[in-house]
């Protein structure tokens, strides 16, 4: 009786266990103050782009199109925060869907408890919520923010910088 339970609860632990990284990916993290100073401290040395989107903004989505391929062509290291709320379940499940579209939900996040205009602030005090907004911050911690569309042009461009 032992022997025939074993195999399947091994199975079912091995599919876990593989199941594990993907759910991982898959977190949105909350953006709460000083995250964003350290999601650019975690980037030092590295060529790095923080894109903030928001479920309804029209140029958000074709652009995550350009920030996929130089992930996949350059090494680029993609964060992606949603100024939509953490912690409202439906957003949540709308902004993994359509990360995961593009294969960038591996560092996503979205805006925490903290009134919004806050934690733009905090991002950026010149920055007054158009979007798409990217930082583009080169391996020297060089940080260059740019508003629209992100096309392959716009991209090559930043990374250049």
């Amino acid at each position: 009786m032992k022997k025939r339970l074993l195999l399947p609860l091994l199975l079912a632990l091995s599919v876990c266990i593989r199941g594990a990284p993907a759910a991982a990916e898959d977190k949105i993290q909350a953006l709460e103050p000083g995250s964003f100073g350290r999601i650019v401290a975690a980037g030092k040395g590295k060529p790095l782009v923080v894109m903030l989107w928001s479920l309804t903004c029209d140029y958000c989505e074709p652009s995550f199109d350009a920030l996929a391929d130089a992930k996949r062509s350059k090494g680029l290291e993609v964060v992606t925060i949603a100024t939509d709320r953490a912690d409202d379940h439906e957003a949540a499940q709308l902004i993994r869907k359509k990360l995961s579209r593009h294969g960038l939900t591996a560092n996503s996040w979205a805006f925490g408890t903290v009134p919004a205009e806050r934690l733009r602030y905090d991002v950026d005090p010149k920055w007054r919520g158009e979007m798409p907004r990217t930082y583009w911050i080169r391996s020297d911690g060089k940080m260059h923010a740019y508003s629209g569309l992100i096309t392959p042009e716009i991209a090559a461009e930043m990374l250049g910088k």
